[in-house]
């Protein structure tokens, strides 16, 4: 509806003068806004907005609504005193935590000879010819002491083992003529001719059946 704009009155649409004061109106007024109290609650959001424009503006970004609506996630805590305190510990426990003691090692033990006389008598690495001169004084009958030969046996250290040969040595011109054995427990070696033989602990030597030499390692 559009008012006269002189008298203020309404009139009719599309009218050229106003049927109350006859004024003329002009094409293409503009329709004159109802005088209109505000409402209570408009003015109360005017006020409010008044307020909020005078209350201080809050910089801080707003979140998106997606990311509002989902529950944060809680950042991972990481306690660095307690974390180096653990590396302390293992530290500490692998470097204070003592190695193995690995056994101390035996010395190597020597090689003799006990003669019937008990006499001991140590090998070593220099080849030891062994015959009459050395064993007839043990025989009951001094009539055999042709039947040991002059140099009947050969007794040696290599490294930390020891051995008996009865044959052709450094120290030995032949193998002897009553041969030699070894004993061992309940076996018994043939070692003439038979090349070098490894003494055990508690090996007998057997010289042409008439006498004995014990091998122990101490």
């Amino acid at each position: 509806m559009t008012n006269c704009p002189d008298c203020g009155n309404e009139i009719r649409d599309n009218a050229k003068f106003c049927d109350t004061c006859g004024a003329r109106i002009e094409a293409g007024v503009a329709e004159a806004q109802p005088n209109v109290a505000p409402d209570a609650s408009e003015a109360q959001g005017l006020s409010l907005s008044w307020a909020d424009e005078d209350s201080p503006i809050d910089s801080a970004p707003v979140e998106d609504a997606a990311e509002s609506d989902s529950p944060a996630e809680p950042e991972p805590e990481f306690d660095s005193m307690e974390s180096d305190g653990q590396a302390l510990v293992e530290s500490t426990d692998v470097e204070g935590e003592a190695a193995p003691e690995e056994p101390p090692e035996e010395p190597p033990k020597t090689g003799y000879l006990i003669f019937p006389d008990n006499t001991e008598r140590p090998l070593s690495p220099s080849q030891w010819l062994i015959g009459r001169t050395d064993l007839a004084k043990f025989l009951p009958d001094p009539g055999k002491s042709n039947e040991i030969s002059r140099g009947h046996l050969t007794v040696f250290q290599e490294g930390d083992k020891y051995f008996v040969e009865d044959g052709t040595t450094m120290v030995q011109r032949k193998r002897s003529t009553n041969k030699t054995w070894l004993v061992r427990g309940s076996s018994r070696i043939l070692v003439t001719g038979n090349g070098r033989n490894e003494l055990q602990d508690a090996d007998e030597i057997d010289v042409a059946e008439l006498v004995k030499l014990q091998f122990v390692l101490k």
